[in-house]
């Protein structure tokens, strides 16, 4: 799996860049650094591809490291000179290497020779130096200090290792051996050689001047808070672990003594870590027999630290707290290898695993048992004298109770910092010790009380144990229970629960004894092991708690392979499979189930665990996974699953009262069709048919949880009726009151289930109910649609109608279509309009219509049957019927009522464009609709063949008008509805070319072979719009295309634009009958929609568009009827507007339509002019500015009583939203330019008076509150 996964997640095998790597590289050192910040972006993006694959840099590093090591060596020369932007590019490369493929790899190809070492610490301290300048002096730029951390980071990370020279550090300080130049020192300033005061200082201090420097920039880079603070650390640690640094480290005790006792100031939260870091650096590095004073000196701060308010607030501070008490106690501890350790042993493995084979070695094996056993001797010889003494027994305890503290913390970073620490310690101690640290770990943090945190904590400290050998075998009979207790780890806590980190730290514990012990060794663990991590790999709530179960069980499948059918498992179970849940669930865990040792762990699990889950989705699929286990064992669901649920299901708490109704609902229909063997016995067919009326009596459905229950007991009705349950008159009537209560209930999912579950009630228990019961059962359903006052009643009463079968709805059929046909029609009144009741309206006629299409196939009996199956399968008997109705001929009258009762009302709903506060609701309608149709029809096409002409022409034009329909949503506004629209076009257009429809042959073309995501995502949209060619295609697609032109969506209304735009030019260019059509088409959409606000302004969009862009302002009067008729249309819709875009839109037709010939040139230039004059400022500036483009190519008249000059210079120096006044003057003044009459300003009335006597102010921008919904339209 692991090789699998990495060729799935990165196929890198080399740096496909590397030419142009080392390119950049040569660039940089070409250029002596000044490129370098040019070129980083290119460089970092080329690095950071191989973050996950950093190894395959290293061919590399040692070409690009050394020019630009080299650049900084030339530039640290002579610091003062030096151009920090130069040293600042080339460091952010050298930083953005050591990032990706890590310091300690970079630092190899850096130059160690002695000459670079003072050189690197005067840059070092000039950087220091502009920083703390930049901080102190306003006249410097604020980030030039600031940005300088990458090259502190990089120098600080070469000093690291120039600060190892193999010689004393005073032989290469300059200021001691009386050359001429100068050596930087700790405050900042070159330091004079060969003077007595000089040397004397050095005397006093015990170290070279030049340690001293080091020592101060560090300290002050403890503090910060980048990466610096970390690269000082490790200097500070390489550097105070020579030999000859042993003053200097007396002097850093000190300070950071000082410094980890500090106050609770904000230097403090950085000092503190960065101090506690570099302490756990030394105490790392260097030789136990030198550390022992300084360790325990410092280790009662670090216990202080500890529990300081500094760490109680900062988990670093925690983290590098835990990390330095155990480097103090390995410190404490003498360097070995516990020889009581286990150690797996790989050749014998080997052996076993070779079988046969490993006998012909026998002798060999004999001659290795006898030199192993000479060897555990030897071990056991040195342990026992190792033991005789423990030395800093007091520390130790400390430490060891630090350590077990830290795992119990409430950050991940520091429990797993100390259990990192735990593993270490132990690991040297002697083994009664070392068994004590397990046994109090076991008993402090795997008891019921202790907190998810020392749970977690636990676990990783058991598996750093195990990985080293520390948990020897014999405590595995102790140790598995927990672990296995630990996979199901989850606790409640409020809405929610905690312990995946617990079950996932449970995985890797797994994981790790897999690797650190033999099968021999485990032994009987396996038992438990195996199923408790196939267990959680398959029901885990989590993705990567599964996904770590599911790769420590391969793990131990691969190294132990002692796990029962591991491989056969494998196969199924993996790292991938588990991480979608449903299929872990339902797919991979009854393939597991169905080995013998695996089925009741499964089983048991979701009973006890997950069906009482708190998440209700989560457990509605813990029923369905405990329904595909029956096939594999019927018997335990009998005599165990069943009698464990029934008294669930009226629990008190709701979780668990709600899994187990769920769970009999589905284990029921399961049970029934598992085979004979698998039947109910009469106790338990009693007890579940008695379990709603108990619900019921107890009011469960009542109150807190009663809306999570009810869609519960509604599949548990379905599920009773698959099974086929006795159940009594009262249990029935309990039931069919519970289902009727359900329908009329407010949630939509309560609503859909209840209908799902009335499909199977009503076939396997209302047949025996007598006929009046029967009518009026579709009486009330059919008068629920059209209460008006209960909203959930009418679309209750629509699902149940669509859920009836056949034999239900024959005597009624056309009460019932009628009454689903008036529902799917808006209301009159808007407080009454319901698009969901609508949408349910919608989808029942088509349910119905299906239903009763298969009734007369089959005779009248097969709607029953099909509603049978369907509450046998849990679907509604709709969805089954329409297979079985297209091989059998419809009667005449059939297709008739279908056609006149359901099609003809569903074409209606495709012109349902309701909006409320949610938007286009009646896009839901509309989609109901469409996929009504494409169901339907299909049907009825092929069955109308063999009746009369009249007939088959009927329903070809409604299949017609609902293939155009359909197109019309292909090129509308929402993307939902236009995938929706393709995809029921392809199932339409098969059985419309197969009847003879008109124009299905040409929309065929267009959207066959296309998917419907192209249509979604507009990529289709050229080729529908390219059916402008066909003139009965114009009119619904002008519509559709008019629709997205004038939406919201700038780039919808772009792309539809250019379609429309691109289809007339390329179709109809040179064709002017054609562009009459296309201009009648589009006239005959307008007066389709004349009066309406929805279309209104999306028409004169597209017509301003036409005119602009296409050939159609070649339909020149007398000639074309076609202008005339659209400056009246035009007319009419500005005549009295006070929508601001619809007023925009018109202004730029006006002036489209005034370049053309008289009559209408003088009409709409009038009706332009006018508009010069509007009300609204903004109307007036657009129309202005539209009038303007139109004079540049207005031809005069030729008599010469039109001055165009004049009219643009008075258009382009007015002010048009100004004052009224100044614009009425301006634009009578137009007029008489353009030979025009002025129109008429009539009187206005005088103003009302208010209650003070003062008259209002004549605001003209009073009413601009109308332009306050279309200011998102940039209008």
């Amino acid at each position: 799996m692991a090789t699998e996964e990495s060729e799935c997640t990165s196929g890198l095998r080399h740096v496909e860049e590397a030419d142009e790597l080392l390119l950049l590289v040569q660039r940089v050192a070409d250029s002596d650094g000044d490129e370098a910040t040019t070129v980083f972006p290119r460089f970092a993006q080329i690095v950071s591809k191989y973050q996950e694959q950093a190894q395959l840099l290293d061919p590399l590093l040692e070409s690009a490291v050394q020019p630009l090591a080299a650049l900084l060596r030339t530039m640290a020369a002579d610091p003062p000179t030096a151009d920090l932007a130069r040293v600042r590019g080339v460091s952010r490369l050298l930083w953005q290497l050591s990032v990706v493929r890590g310091y300690k790899t970079v630092l190899r190809f850096f130059p160690n020779d002695v000459a670079s070492f003072e050189p690197v610490v005067a840059l070092l301290l000039h950087l220091d130096q502009r920083k703390q300048a930049a901080a102190t002096d306003s006249l410097l730029r604020l980030d030039e200090g600031h940005s300088l951390w990458e090259a502190q980071y990089v120098l600080l990370l070469w000093m690291s290792m120039l600060v190892l020279i193999p010689f004393d550090i005073a032989l290469v300080d300059s200021s001691l051996s009386g050359s001429a130049g100068g050596a930087p020192t700790a405050g900042g300033a070159t330091q004079q050689p060969a003077s007595q005061g000089s040397a004397g200082a050095a005397a006093a201090a015990g170290y070279p001047p030049i340690v001293g420097t080091i020592l101060g920039l560090c300290q002050r880079y403890l503090a910060s808070p980048g990466s610096s603070r970390e690269m000082a650390a490790v200097v500070l640690g390489r550097l105070l672990t020579r030999p000859d640094m042993a003053p200097a480290l007396r002097q850093f005790l000190g300070w950071g003594c000082a410094a980890l006792a500090s106050g609770d100031s904000q230097r403090a939260s950085f000092l503190v870590p960065g101090t506690a870091l570099a302490f756990a650096t030394l105490f790392k590095l260097g030789q136990r027999s030198a550390l022992l004073g300084p360790a325990a000196q410092v280790f009662p701060h670090a216990v202080q630290l500890l529990g300081s308010q500094l760490a109680a607030t900062n988990a670093l501070a925690r983290k590098l707290a835990v990390k330095l008490v155990q480097r103090i106690g390995l410190v404490f501890l003498r360097p070995r290898l516990a020889a009581w350790r286990y150690q797996k042993r790989q050749k014998s493995i080997m052996s076993a695993n070779l079988g046969p084979a490993a006998a012909a070695g026998a002798a060999a094996a004999a001659q290795e048992a006898f030199a192993e056993a000479q060897r555990v001797a030897a071990e056991a010889a040195a342990e026992a004298e190792a033991e005789e003494d423990v030395e800093h027994a007091e520390q130790l305890e400390g430490v060891i109770e630090a350590l077990l503290t830290g795992l119990a913390d409430r950050d991940t970073v520091v429990r797993w910092s100390a259990a990192k620490g735990v593993g270490r310690v132990t690991g040297r101690l002697p083994r009664d010790l070392g068994d004590d640290v397990l046994g109090s770990l076991l008993c402090a943090f795997f008891t019921p009380g202790a907190g998810d945190t020392a749970w977690h904590g636990g676990c990783m400290g058991l598996a750093e144990l195990a990985r080293r050998g520390l948990l020897l075998p014999e405590r595995l009979p102790e140790v598995v229970p927990l672990v296995v207790a630990a996979l199901e780890y989850d606790v409640r806590r409020g809405p929610c629960s905690v312990g995946a980190h617990v079950r996932d730290a449970a995985a890797y514990v797994c994981w790790a004894f897999a690797r650190a012990y033999s099968p021999h060794t485990l032994g009987d663990t396996v038992t438990a092991l195996a199923p408790a991590l196939i267990t959680a790999a398959c029901y885990d709530r989590e993705v990567n708690c599964r996904r770590a179960a599911a790769a420590a069980f391969q793990e131990c499948v691969g190294r132990l392979g002692s796990f029962p059918h591991g491989i056969d498992i494998l196969t199924a179970a993996d790292y991938f499979t588990v991480s979608v849940r449903a299929n872990a669930y339902l797919s991979v865990a009854p393939f597991v189930a169905a080995f013998p040792p695996y089925f009741e762990p499964l089983a048991l699990h979701l009973l006890r665990s997950k069906a009482r889950h708190w998440e209700a989705s989560l457990r509605e699929l813990t029923a369905q996974a405990l329904a595909a286990l029956v096939p594999h064992r019927p018997s335990f669901f009998l005599e165990h699953a069943l009698p464990f649920l029934l008294p669930l299901c009226t629990d008190p708490v709701l979780e668990a009262r709600h899994g187990a109704v769920c769970a009999v609902a589905e284990l029921l229909p399961a049970l029934k069709t598992a085979g004979p063997e698998a039947q109910l016995p009469a106790v338990l067919q009693a007890a579940a048919a008695d379990l709603v009326p108990s619900i019921v009596a107890a009011r469960l459905t009542r109150g807190k949880g009663g809306e999570v229950m009810r869609p519960a007991i509604c599949r548990l009705v379905q599920a009773s009726a698959a099974a086929g349950l006795p159940l009594s008159d009262q249990q029935q009537q309990c039931l069919l009151g519970q289902l009727h209560e359900n329908l009329r209930h407010a949630t939509p999912e309560v609503q859909a289930a209840a209908a799902a579950a009335l499909s199977g009630f009503a076939a396997r228990y209302l047949r025996q109910a007598a006929a009046d019961e029967q009518q009026q059962l579709v009486r009330q359903f059919t008068a629920a649609l059209s209460d008006a006052g209960n909203v959930a009643a009418r679309r209750g009463g629509a699902l149940a109608l669509g859920a009836l079968p056949c034999w239900l709805l024959a005597g009624q059929q056309a009460a019932v279509l009628a009454a689903l046909a008036a529902a799917s029609v808006p209301e009159e009144s808007i407080d009454e309009r319901d698009a969901e009741a609508r949408v349910n309206a919608v989808k029942a006629l088509a349910a119905v219509a299906l239903t009763l299409l298969a009734g007369q196939a089959g005779g009248g009996d097969a709607g029953g049957d099909a509603a049978s199956q369907g509450a046998s399968n849990g679907t509604s008997s709709t969805g089954n019927s329409i297979s079985g109705v297209a091989a059998v001929a419809l009667s005449a009258e059939a297709v008739r009522c279908a056609s006149e009762h359901v099609l003809v009302p569903m074409l209606a709903a495709l012109d349902d464009y309701s909006i409320d506060n949610r938007g286009d609701v009646g896009s839901w309608v509309r989609e109901a609709a469409m996929e009504g149709l494409a169901r339907l029809l299909p049907l009825l096409l092929p069955a109308s063949q063999a009746h009369p002409a009249p007939q088959q022409q009927r329903l070809a034009d409604l299949a017609q008008r609902a293939l155009l329909a359909m197109l019309r949503q292909a090129v509308e506004r929402i993307g939902r509805m236009r995938e929706a629209a393709a995809s029921c076009l392809q199932q339409l257009l098969p059985a419309a070319q197969a009847a003879g429809v008109p124009l299905a042959d040409e929309l065929a073309a267009a959207v066959f072979g296309r998917a419907v995501e192209q249509f979604s995502e507009l990529e289709a949209l050229p080729a529908v719009a390219a059916l402008l060619v066909h003139p009965g295609v114009q009119p619904a697609l002008l519509e559709g295309l008019c629709f997205s032109i004038g939406g919201l969506d700038a780039q919808l209304s772009a792309a539809a634009g250019n379609a429309l735009a691109d289809a007339v030019q390329e179709q109809l260019q040179e064709d002017l009958s054609r562009l009459e059509t296309l201009g009648s088409s589009l006239l005959a959409v307008w007066g389709r929609h004349r009066g309406g606000g929805r279309m209104c302004t999306p028409l004169l969009l597209v017509a301003d568009l036409l005119l602009s862009r296409t050939a159609l302002r070649d339909l020149q009067p007398p000639g074309s009827s076609f202008p005339g008729q659209l400056l009246e249309l035009v007319r009419e819709e500005v005549k009295g507007c006070s929508d601001v875009p619809r007023l925009h839109a018109a202004a730029g037709v006006l002036c489209q339509l005034a370049s053309l010939e008289e009559p209408v040139r003088g009409g709409a230039l009038r009706a332009a002019l006018l508009l010069l004059g509007n009300r609204y400022p903004k109307v007036r500036r657009y129309a202005a500015e539209q009038v303007y483009t139109m004079l540049l190519t207005f031809e005069p008249a030729d008599d010469g009583s039109q001055d165009v000059e004049a009219a643009m210079e008075l258009v382009s120096a007015t002010a048009w939203d100004g004052p009224m006044d100044c614009v009425r003057e301006a634009r009578a003044q137009v007029f008489a330019c353009l030979g025009l009459a002025a129109p008429v300003v009539t009187a206005q009335p005088a103003p009302a008076q208010q209650g003070n006597g003062v008259a209002p102010s004549a605001d003209e921008n009073a009413s601009y509150a109308a332009l306050l919904s279309h200011t998102l339209r940039g209008m």
